[in-house]
């Protein structure tokens, strides 16, 4: 016959106890480990702090000023009365000077104009450009080169029609170029441009000086 054994609850008991034990104390060995401190990020640098590898900076290159002509000398006999600029946009320029007849001038010029903005081709100085057409105030000198004229008031009218005024005048026109010494022709204003008629689409301008023989100022 088989009895009841009094130990085997208390045996399965002990191992319970034992099983217990165990993890618990495990789980209190994990919680007494210290945790480890996240690493922190560096900190971004300051304003003004230098960076930590040089930048490259391109370096702005600039253009070598272009050195001035030096001054010419002027001769004794002649006195520098106006330094001007001559536009080839505009077919006269007014010198501001009154000139008498047999007054005695020398201009001379520099500098380049473009006879037709934006083409390379059509450049040239104050000795014009190797062309001549028909219209041009001297049609027999190369279109585009500096001349001056000289315009007298003869009278003025009054249209009895339209009310306007109309201006009676004697003009003579001269050869310039790079350089002319040139007697006035009549009495007037002296004007300066180019050797165009048709100008609204020119570029650039001419830089001329002009001398009066000192003569005429005793």
């Amino acid at each position: 016959m088989t009895g009841h054994n009094p130990y085997r609850p208390t045996r399965a008991r002990a191992c319970g106890l034992v099983l217990l034990s165990c993890i618990l104390a495990g789980f209190w060995s994990c919680a007494a480990q210290p945790k480890s401190a996240p690493v922190p990020e560096p900190a971004p640098p300051s304003r003004g702090e230098a960076p930590a590898e040089p930048v490259e900076v391109a370096s702005e290159i600039k253009p070598k000023a272009e050195a001035e002509p030096a001054a010419q000398a002027v001769p004794d006999d002649l006195e520098l009365v106006k330094h001007m600029s001559v536009p080839s946009v505009s077919t006269w320029t007014d010198t501001g000077l009154d000139v008498q007849p047999g007054e005695e001038f020398v201009i001379n010029a520099t500098g380049g104009i473009s006879l037709q903005r934006g083409n390379p081709t059509a450049f040239c100085g104050p000795d014009g450009y190797d062309l001549r057409t028909a219209q041009q105030p001297l049609p027999d000198k190369n279109i585009g080169a500096l001349v001056g004229r000289v315009v007298q008031l003869v009278s003025i009218e009054t249209d009895p029609e339209t009310k306007k005024q109309v201006r009676n005048e004697l003009i003579e026109v001269f050869y310039i170029g790079s350089e002319s010494r040139t007697l006035m022709p009549i009495r007037g204003r002296l004007y300066l441009g180019v050797n165009e008629n048709v100008a609204g689409d020119n570029a650039g301008e001419f830089k001329a000086s002009i001398y009066r023989l000192k003569k005429f100022q005793d």
